[in-house]
Order: structure tokens, then sequence, then C-alpha cells
């Protein structure tokens, strides 16, 4: 069964509202292919968009032709480039802070927000080396070195600085040289202040626990709240700074074991009394586990009451509680869809969130009054808006679309959004707009995915293409993705659409926005590997469309994508006929788990190798393209070695290449234009003129 949802096309074509090339006279060539590319990887592309909590200002960084500088703006003006680069270098930008007034920016340069307490990055080999350091602007355009850390966080009145490095605290008076009060060994990966500026509070990660904690600045003194086994997260000030409200998880052993427990609880720690007291425990079943979505934690709406995130009825979203544990949580964002970002507003009187309610292959900005009314769309514009801030009594968004990459937006008081930069997409870069597909996979399971059709002769038999996006908890888009891996990989479909692929990314089981029982589906990765079953779908799919040549059907896709198309080559050469495999894991085999017996942990491996391409090496015989940067942190060089160990033992045709000192996301544009020429080039060779 299948079912191809155009009337998203339709709406966003029908409004005037993107600019979609006409159609080509020709599929694109390697030349024309590679100026597109280009172009749309040269685009603005924004993040980290950040507001000030007593000013109309927004802050974002914007990567334009590979080179990251942060922009701000108030609501009313032109944007201002607060830092000069000029280089692709891949030096991070990260970590946006703006003081409470918005005329200081505190933020990360160099470094990995992935990775903060890990060495620097030096994809563009330089002989010095590089340092991540917290850096500020002040209000006269003057820049200032802080010193190495991240985590950059005002106080409430804006004259001070405290940032973290490692486990070492260090405060400072903007602009002045910060020193080091504190240092404890762990990591401290979050840092909030008390509305009075007298105590921070912080999370100090240890590995094999989490510990909630306070800096007390005046006396220079530590303390920790109720230290115990779990890991404690999310700790924020109640608004009179009386409390103290975190998460603590006890995370389950392995998925088997999720059955009879609850695996996390809302906490409130009263800084008078010195107690700590339990606000609430979910049951076990859905919900038991905790998740949050990215960038967002607990909110305290007064001093009475928290917002928090759980997926009790199998959907992420926003709900409330008394802080005093008295009464039992009440979602208050629909059901049957997901949230992936929220705040309050400066009163905290509205929730203003991002959800894919109505449509779970679209996501909009949204405003919920907390007196009882009903959820309002804040927007009005069908472009994907996936993250937002308030910025004193505004908010932004960061919004994308078919052809506009992901931007900064300011939402007026008639829903209408108002682009901080200019978005336009090159006026020679040809587009094709998604169609949503529904299909099923052999086991029952409905996957959603976005096809990428060329423009031409519908008869005309083409070549195509699956691609698998990474995490495994993400999301693939009919528009540009607010993160820049995805973005760049939507601009690569585009590139290879124009060039007469057909091309299939698929939201596989595993990934976000379909509910918790779809993320969290049995026996995926390492314990069955059951997500290859919509890949594989996703393939039969192609296979019934007149208008594809059966016989020359690829794969990519990178990190978990990688791994899929790595284990779509080795079980399906038969199906799959070429693939590019990006920095994927090929031997899932995870060191023992303590607390499991030697037989339980045995037998997790065997189901971990059966999921292992390396497991199928043997039927594999169809070429492969192989890209890793040596300096990832995210999945081993070593899976690529293996893999090109693999392959030549078994005689398998493959192209390898590496990026020495580069990142699992690439942070050169230089090094991603390359990557991907690679690939255009490899699929011309083995799909694009192949005839079997």
């Amino acid at each position: 069964m299948m079912m191809i949802r155009s009337a998203f096309a339709a709406a966003l074509l029908a409004g005037g509202l993107y600019s979609v090339s006409p159609a080509s006279a020709a599929p694109l060539d390697e030349a024309g292919a590679r100026h597109q590319i280009t172009a749309l990887l040269s685009m603005p592309f924004a993040t980290n968009l950040v507001g000030a909590s007593n000013a109309n200002r927004f802050a974002w960084v914007e990567k334009r032709n590979g080179v990251r500088n942060i922009l701000a703006a108030d609501v009313t003006g032109t944007p201002k480039a607060l830092t000069h680069f000029t280089q692709d270098d891949g030096t991070n930008l990260w970590g946006v802070a703006l003081s409470p007034n918005g005329k200081t920016l505190a933020y990360v340069e160099g470094g990995d927000p992935e990775f903060p307490d890990a060495s620097s990055p030096n994809p563009n080999l330089s002989e010095t080396g590089t340092h991540q350091s917290v850096n500020v602007v002040l209000e006269s355009g003057k820049q200032m070195r802080m010193g190495e850390g991240w985590n950059p966080t005002f106080s409430p009145d804006g004259a001070t600085l405290a940032f973290s490095h490692k486990g070492s605290l260090f405060l400072a008076p903007v602009g002045k040289v910060a020193k080091e009060v504190m240092s404890v060994p762990g990591s401290l990966t979050s840092l909030q202040w008390a509305p009075d500026g007298s105590t921070l509070v912080f999370t100090l990660d240890r590995g094999s626990h989490a510990l909630i904690g306070l800096w007390h600045v005046k006396t220079a003194t530590m303390t920790f709240l109720v230290p115990a086994l779990g890991q404690d997260s999310l700790p924020t000030f109640s608004p009179d700074g009386r409390s103290v409200a975190f998460v603590r998880e006890h995370r389950p052993l392995t998925d088997k074991k999720t059955e009879k427990g609850s695996f996390w609880s809302l906490h409130v720690y009263d800084l008078a009394s010195n107690t700590d007291h339990v606000v609430w425990t979910p049951p076990a079943g859905t919900g038991a586990r905790f998740s949050v979505p990215e960038g967002s934690g607990l909110l305290w709406s007064d001093n009475a009451h928290l917002l928090f995130p759980w997926e009790g009825s199998g959907w992420m979203r926003v709900c409330a509680v008394a802080a005093s544990g008295t009464g039992i949580p009440s979602c208050l964002t629909p059901d049957k869809a997901e949230v992936s970002s929220y705040r309050l507003s400066q009163d905290r009187k509205t929730l203003f969130y991002t959800s894919n309610v109505g449509n779970v292959d679209a996501w909009h900005a949204w405003r919920l009054a907390l007196d009882g009314s009903s959820p309002q769309r804040l927007t009005h514009s069908e472009d994907m808006e996936t993250d937002l801030a308030v910025a004193g009594g505004k908010v932004g968004v960061i919004a994308a679309n078919v052809t506009q990459a992901a931007h900064p937006a300011v939402v007026g008081p008639d829903g209408a959004s108002a682009p901080l930069v200019s978005p336009q997409a090159p006026s020679d870069v040809h587009f094709v707009t998604p169609q949503v597909v529904v299909f099923h996979s052999a086991d029952g399971v409905e996957v959603h995915g976005q096809l990428f059709v060329p423009d031409g002769d519908a008869k005309t038999a083409r070549p195509a293409l699956v691609f698998v996006h990474g995490g495994p908890h993400r999301q693939t888009l009919p528009a540009f993705n607010g993160m820049d891996y995805y973005s760049n990989a939507y601009a690569m479909n585009q590139t290879l659409a124009a060039q007469g692929y057909v091309v299939l990314s698929v939201n596989y089981r595993s990934g976000t926005g379909y509910g918790e029982g779809f993320r969290n589906a049995p026996e995926t990765g390492g314990r069955g590997a059951s997500e290859y079953r919509d890949v594989f779908a996703a393939a039969t799919y192609l296979k019934t469309r007149a208008d594809i040549d059966p016989t020359r059907i690829g794969i990519w896709g990178g990190s978990w994508g990688g791994y899929l198309t790595a284990l779509a080559l080795a079980r399906n050469s038969d199906v799959f006929a070429a693939g590019a495999d990006f920095h994927g894991v090929h031997d899932m085999i995870d060191p023992d788990t303590y607390g499991l017996s030697p037989e339980e942990n045995r037998k997790a491996h065997d189901v971990e190798w059966q999921s292992s391409p390396a497991a199928d090496i043997a039927h594999w015989h169809a070429p492969v393209l192989l890209v890793h940067g040596d300096d990832d942190y995210n999945v081993e060089f070593e899976q690529s070695t293996l893999l090109a160990k693999l392959l030549s033992e078994q005689g398998v045709p493959y192209e390898e290449h590496s990026f020495p000192n580069e990142r699992h996301t690439f942070l050169r544009m230089q090094d991603w234009l390359t990557a991907y020429m690679w690939m255009d080039t490899f699929f011309g060779r083995t799909l694009a003129s192949h005839k079997p």
C-alpha cells in the first residue's frame, strides 16, 4: 500500500510563497551539478537563535559560503554582523548568549558543541592547532577573549559572565579577564544563575552519574542537592529563587527490562529548608523513560507550577504539574503530535512551541495562553518552523521551505513572519517540490518519506536513490532542514534530482516526529536492525514506479544512514546496485553491559553481530563509496578502515576517501562539496550510465 500526499506541495505553490525554478531543458551534467550544489551549500544558513530577556533583540549564527559569523538585530532594524570571520576554515561559532538588555554578546569560538570538553578540531590543518574560547562583544563593538571554555551565561544584571571548562567554573565581570573559582572532577554541562545573582546552579556529569550543585558566589562555596546514584539534569530556579527543579533518571540496562519500571522522576529542592521532594514519577509503560527535545528543559510558569516534557500518551508533549506534588500532570499541547521546542513568554503567561500537529510531516509555531485557552497557530505561512526564541515581548523562529534554507524570522501580531535576513535562493538553481509519500514495511509499519521526482518524461526509466538520514533520532522533511547536516543532504538530494535521479528520503523507524512507539521501536540497530525493513520497503516502492529502472537503484546516507547503507549493500546487493557510505557503523558489537549475566551478554552480542553489515559481507558485491573524517568523535574511524579490509578480502569494488582532522559533521563547506562531488561522480559511473 502506498499513498502520495500532494496537498502539501500544492499549498506551498498556490500562495506564491516559493519560487521554484522552471523545468530544466535537460538534466544537469557533472559541471552543472557542481555549480548547483556549490550554490546551495553557499546559501545563508542560520542556527543558534537566541533572544535577550529584557529587550526585543535577537542574535544567531549565520553560515554563508562556509564562513560562520554572528549577527544580531532589533526586530525593526537591519541585522548587524558582530563578528567578522572571512575563511571557510571550519571554525565553529556556537553557545550564543545575549545579556538581558541585549547590548552584550557572548559566544564560543572553535571546539565542537557535541564534545565541548574534547580537543578543539583542526580541519583546516593549521600548523599551530586551534583553541576553543569564550568571547564577548561589548556594546562598543570591542571583542574580548574571556578564556578557554563553553556555556557562557550572563548574570541577571548582565554584569557578570559565567562559563565552564571541563570541571572548572569561571567568573568574570563582563569585559574583564575570567577567574577560575572552582574545579572538580567531571564536566559542568549546564549553568543557570539564581534570579538575585547570588548563586549558580550546575550539572556535574561524572559519567556513571550526574549531580546537581550550587556555587555560592559571595562565600565561594559549593554544595550539592541530594546527591544520589542517578543521572540528574535540567536544573532550573523558580522565579523567586527559593527552589530548584530537576530531573533524576535511572536508565534501564536494556530495552527488554523496561516493562515494570519507571526510570525518571521530577524533583523540587527547597533551598530554605534544604529538603527535596519528588513532585511526580510517571507510571510504568509509555513515557516511563525520559526524553526531552533538544535545547529545551523544565520551565516554571509561576512559583507553584512546572512545565515539563512527557510522552505518556505516546507523543512528545508539554505538560504541567503543581510543584507541591499534590496533583497529577495535565498535558497542554495537543495529542497525536510532537513538540520540537518550547519557550515561555517573559511574563510566563504564554507558552510558545513548535509542533507537527495536524500533519506529522510539517512543523509550525504555536502559542498557548496558560489560562485554559486553546492553542493558536502563531504563524500563517507554510514555512517549516522547528525552533523558536523569545526576546522581550517578541517571538522569533527558525524557518525554512522548499527553496529557502533555515533563516531567522520575527513573528508579528497578525501572524505574519518577517525574515531578519533575505533567504532567497540563487536564481539559477533548479528545485523540485518533494512529495510526501507513505508506504508500509513487510511487517506493517507505516513509513513516511519525501520523493524528489525530476522534471521531464515520466515514462522514462530513470536511476533512483534511497537516502537514509543519520541520527537515528531525526526526521527529514519536504523542505530544507533546521540542522546543517540534514540541510546539506536536502541540497544534495535536490541536485541529484536535477541530474535525473529519482530520490526517496525515507524516515525509517527509530526516527522522530511519529511518536514514542516509532522512535523506540523494538529491535532497531544492534538489537535486530528492524529499521532496515523500512529501507528495503523504500526500494520496493521505487521498483513499482514506471519511471524507475529497477536495476539502477542505489542508496546513500551518513552516520546511522551510513550503517543502513552498508547493511543494504551487504544484505541486498541484488536490489541496491551501488551505495555511498559516509562515516557509517559496520560492526555493531558493544562492550559487555554490567549487570547482565555472561549468557545475557553473549546473546546480546550474537544479535549485535547479526545486525552488523560485517555479518553479511559474503553477500556484498555492489560497489560502494566510503568517506570518513579521521577526527570523528561520533563514529570511530576504525569502523571504515575495518570495512575497507573486509571488502578487500571479498573482492568487492570500493572507492575510499578520508579527511584528515575532520569531524563527524564536516566543519568546512569545501569538504562537504568535495565529498558530494565524489559521490556524484561515483553514482554517475555506477548508476546513471550503467545498464546491467
